[in-house]
C-alpha cells in the first residue's frame, strides 16, 4: 500500500473508531509531495476544459511544465500564500429542460482541490449513512437500485420524488463550516477550506462574490454536499418511522409503506431547518404501480407473466435511453465525417459502458432498441459513404456489421467493468 492510501486508511480508521476526535494537522498533508502528485494524476485522467487563465491540462503536459508546476503548488501552501482564481461560469443544458450552472476551476485549482479531498475525504466518510451512494469510495447508483428494489419489496406502496431547488447554489457557508469543524480543528486548513468556499464567479464577463452555495464541477463540491446532506440522513435514520430514505449526492427518494404525504411532510420540514428548498413543482408522491425514475433507473411494479405475482421490475429510464442516442448522434454526426472505424471504436466504447450501467436489470428490451438504433445509423452511415439509395438494407445486412467489428450486445462480450472514479480505494 502506498503512502497515500495508508494516510487516507489511517485517518478513516482514527475517525470511524473515535467518532469525536477532531484532527488538528492536516494542513502540512496537503502540500505533501506524493499527495500533490496523485491530486494531478487525478485531474489528469478526469481531463476538462481550461479555467479563467486559459491553461488546459494538454498544454501543462506538452510543456514538460507538471514536475515544475507542483514544486511552485508546494511552496505556495507551505508558506500559505496560495489564492485559488475566480472559477469560470458556463450554463448546460438540464435533460428535463432548464439550465444548470456549471464551473469550470483552472487546472491549478483543481489540483489543490483534489489535494484537500484526498486527505480530508476519509475523516467524513466514516461518519456518512449507508443510506448515502453518490460520490462516495466504493459506493455506486447500482448498489443504489440493489437496495431500493429490496426495500420496494417489503411491503411499499408508494414513493416520494425529491428535488432540491438549485441545492448546490444554497447550501450556506456558515453551517457547512460548523460540521466540517466538529471533525476538523486545523487553523489553516480551516481556512483553506473557507477560502475555496468563498472565492469568486466569472459570469458573462462580471465577478460575482458568492456568498452561500458551492461550485458545480469542482472536485471537492461533491464532498462538501455529502457533509451537509449527511446531517438530514442522520436525522431522519433516527426517527422510528416506516420511511426510508435513499440518497444519491442531491437525489433523494423516500420508501414508503403508508403515507407518502406525510412523509414528504416531515422531510419538508427537516430541510427547511437547514436553510434547503424543496422544488414543489418536480417533488412528487408516486405509486408503485404507476413507476418513477431514480438515478437512471425506472422502478415499477406489476404482475409478472410467468408468476402472475407482483415483482418489481428495473430498468433503463426512458431519458438514459434517449441520452446514449444523443451521445451516439452527436459522436458521429453526418456534418463531422470520420472513418468507418472510428465509428465503430467511439460507438462501442459508449454503448459497452451504457449496457454494463444495466446488465443487473429487466434491459433485455432496451438492450435491443439501441442494438436497432445502432445497426440503424451505421448502416445508413455506410450506405451514404458510397451514395447509395434507400436504408442499405440488402448491401449492409445485420450480419455485416458485425463482421465489420460493430458490438453486439447479445453477445456474451459485455462484463461488469469499475467505473472511473474522482478518488482512491
Amino acid at each position: 500500500m502506498n503512502k497515500v492510501r495508508q494516510l487516507q486508511r489511517a485517518l478513516y480508521l482514527k475517525s470511524k473508531q473515535e467518532v469525536k476526535h477532531k484532527f488538528y494537522s492536516l494542513y502540512d498533508k496537503v502540500w505533501r509531495t506524493d499527495i500533490l502528485q496523485e491530486a494531478w494524476r487525478q485531474v489528469k485522467a478526469n481531463k476538462g476544459a481550461a479555467g479563467n487563465d486559459g491553461v488546459t491540462i494538454e498544454q501543462i503536459v506538452a510543456a514538460g511544465y507538471e514536475a515544475e508546476m507542483i514544486e511552485e503548488l508546494q511552496r505556495a501552501l507551505k508558506d500559505r500564500s496560495y489564492k485559488f482564481s475566480s472559477i469560470r461560469e458556463v450554463a448546460i443544458p438540464k435533460p428535463k429542460g432548464g439550465k444548470r450552472l456549471l464551473g469550470i476551476s483552472t487546472v491549478r485549482d483543481r489540483i489543490i482541490y483534489t489535494a484537500m479531498k484526498i486527505v480530508i475525504e476519509p475523516i467524513f466518510e466514516a461518519d456518512f449513512h449507508e443510506s448515502s451512494y453518490g460520490y462516495r469510495p466504493k459506493r455506486s447508483a447500482t448498489q443504489a437500485s440493489l437496495a431500493i428494489r429490496e426495500s420496494l419489496y417489503d411491503k411499499a406502496a408508494t414513493v416520494v420524488e425529491i428535488d432540491f431547488e438549485s441545492y448546490f447554489d444554497s447550501i450556506p457557508h456558515g453551517k457547512l463550516l460548523k460540521l466540517i469543524s466538529q471533525k476538523i480543528s486545523d487553523g489553516a486548513m480551516l481556512k483553506l477550506i473557507k477560502q475555496s468556499l468563498k472565492i469568486g464567479v466569472n459570469a458573462e464577463g462580471h465577478r460575482i462574490r458568492r456568498k452561500i452555495g458551492v461550485p458545480q464541477g469542482s472536485p471537492i463540491s461533491p464532498l462538501f454536499s455529502n457533509i451537509y446532506l449527511n446531517l438530514i440522513d442522520k436525522i431522519w435514520n433516527k426517527m422510528e418511522s416506516p420511511w426510508r430514505l435513499y440518497r444519491f449526492a442531491d437525489d433523494v427518494l423516500l420508501v414508503c409503506q403508508r403515507d407518502g404525504y406525510k412523509a414528504l411532510e416531515k422531510f419538508k420540514e427537516i430541510a427547511k431547518r437547514l436553510d434547503l428548498k424543496i422544488n414543489q413543482s418536480k417533488t412528487k408522491v408516486t405509486r408503485l404501480t404507476e413507476g418513477f425514475d431514480f438515478v437512471g433507473y425506472n422502478f415499477i411494479k406489476r404482475k409478472s407473466p410467468t408468476s402472475g405475482k407482483n415483482t418489481i421490475y428495473v430498468s433503463p429510464a426512458k431519458s438514459s435511453e434517449q441520452k446514449i442516442r444523443n451521445s451516439i448522434k452527436y459522436k458521429t454526426s453526418w456534418r463531422s465525417p470520420i472513418k468507418p472505424e472510428e465509428f465503430i471504436q467511439q460507438t462501442n466504447l459508449m454503448v459497452k459502458g451504457w449496457t454494463n450501467y444495466y446488465l443487473h436489470t429487466n434491459a433485455s428490451q432496451a438492450f435491443r432498441r439501441l442494438q436497432s438504433f445502432i445497426n440503424t445509423r451505421f448502416r445508413r452511415y455506410l450506405h451514404r459513404r458510397r451514395k447509395g439509395r434507400g436504408y442499405g438494407w440488402k448491401h449492409y445486412p445485420n450480419s455485416r456489421l458485425y463482421e465489420r467489428g460493430l458490438i453486439y450486445i447479445g453477445s456474451g462480450l459485455l462484463k461488469y467493468v469499475p467505473r472511473p472514479v474522482n478518488g482512491l480505494r
